[in-house]
């Protein structure tokens, strides 16, 4: 075997220069995000300029994130920020505030997890961001930049965030003032399937409540707008019926939830509005979700029987509450977060050759003297030395070029999922009986 088989496994060398919420203002993220397109110039400038072995590039609304292997660099984040101004003309570096943070393992690696499992987001917990992070794994192999590592690290941090989400309660309970709504609905009416939303206003708030709606179950949706062309454009994705603002009183008798979020300085809902409505309903439950400032629904509708009203006060009290119980999770998924990790570089540890040499060589000849202490009661004692010697040969011959491929040391990414193909195939374990194998 050669010396340079004999080594262990090539060092990680992963780091992770990036940007986010934290960091930066929206304007700066906004200016910074990658399309795909860019992300693909971006990984061919790491793999053929840096040098790197593997890289991965994760860029959405809440940050821009550049992963790489194998590169040496004197000042990634410099290279990092030049590569930025170079595909999307902003300048990281001229206001003199610095945007940006650098990652090295295995501070990298913990980070990576820590997205995944929605432990870096702007919302404590979201779920959206282990999606995105699928996607960059998908792209970054379309695109030639993820290899054996990466891809093994990426699959380590979503099974780490899918753990998180069955595990502990980071994902449980509202996080936002529109989806508070929609848990409040559930609630207080019970099944939303067959329930009508009426909403006032066409703006991003009444967007996201709608969205929550649609998720829970709700299929039926009136839109009361003051532009028509806006409130069909929201009410197109979800086949919503378009009134205009002074149609309201008409269709309060037939809707059983109101979310309102105008910026409307006066209440567009007045108590006589919801008392005729709520006679024509025979006094069935109907909710209001005011979700403006100033107020859209008048206080004085909350006194009518059978009519329940809940403003931005009421819902952020929810809010509050919820982030406070996601927060009391961290300690948990940070402990999975540190159990993957571990995982992780033990099977990076297992990429060692000489170690893989002697352990898949080590399990045929278990095999074999398994198999020949069960049969050697069948044959002579005087041939009992012979018969090991035969067996062995064999074993010998069978193991002869799979181990001179395995120690062919013609490219460090080829290696390695030789390595990682001949353990996982065979079952050789990383460090031992009873280590934990991590089978993909």
């Amino acid at each position: 075997m050669s010396a340079a088989a004999e080594v262990m496994a090539p060092e990680l060398g992963f780091f992770c220069v990036g940007l986010n919420h934290e960091t930066s203002p929206i304007e700066v993220r906004d200016a910074v995000v990658l399309s795909d397109e860019e992300v693909g110039r971006a990984i061919r400038a790491l793999r053929e300029r840096a040098g790197a072995s593997e890289a991965l590039v994760i860029s959405t609304c809440n940050r821009t994130e550049v992963y790489a292997r194998g590169v040496e660099l004197p000042n990634p984040p410099a290279f990092v920020a030049a590569l930025l101004h170079e595909i999307k003309g902003f300048d990281l570096t001229g206001t003199g505030k610095s945007y940006l943070y650098t990652y090295r393992e295995p501070e990298s690696i913990r980070h990576l997890f820590r997205v995944a499992c929605g432990l870096d987001s702007q919302v404590l917990g979201e779920p959206q961001i282990t999606g995105q992070v699928k996607d960059s794994l998908s792209l970054a192999a379309k695109l030639g930049g993820s290899g054996p590592v990466i891809e093994r690290l990426l699959d380590a941090a979503l099974r780490c965030a899918k753990r998180a989400r069955t595990e502990t309660g980071i994902g449980r309970g509202p996080v936002s003032s529109a989806y508070a709504a929609v848990n409040l609905a559930g609630k207080v009416l019970g099944s939303l399937a067959d329930k009508q939303v009426l909403l006032i206003g066409a703006g991003e708030m009444a967007g996201l409540a709608a969205c929550h709606f649609m998720e829970a179950g709700v299929g039926q949706f009136m839109i009361a707008n003051r532009s028509r062309e806006r409130a069909e454009k929201l009410g197109s994705s979800m086949k919503a019926r378009v009134i205009s603002l002074e149609a309201i009183p008409v269709a309060l008798p037939g809707a059983d939830i109101v979310v309102s979020a105008t910026s409307s300085t006066e209440p567009v809902v007045v108590e006589p509005m919801v008392r005729n409505a709520m006679k024509i309903r025979k006094n069935r439950p109907l909710l209001f979700l005011d979700l403006a400032v100033p107020r859209d629904i008048d206080p004085q509708v909350a006194r009518l029987q059978n009519v329940f009203v809940h403003d931005l006060d009421a819902l952020g009290g929810l809010v509050a509450q919820s982030l406070a119980q996601r927060r009391a999770e961290i300690p948990k998924v940070e402990s999975i977060i540190e159990s993957e990790m571990a995982r992780f570089l033990r099977w990076h540890r297992s990429l060692a050759v000489k170690p893989t040499v002697t352990a898949f060589r080590s399990h045929f000849d278990r095999i074999a003297r398994e198999e020949l202490d069960r049969h050697r009661g069948r044959f002579r004692p005087e041939d009992h030395a012979a018969l090991e010697a035969l067996v062995h040969g064999i074993v010998q011959k069978l193991l002869h070029r799979p181990t001179t491929r395995l120690t062919r040391t013609d490219g460090e990414g080829d290696g390695i999922a030789r390595i990682d193909a001949v353990r996982d195939l065979f079952g050789i374990e990383e460090e031992g009986p009873g280590a934990d194998r991590d089978a993909r």
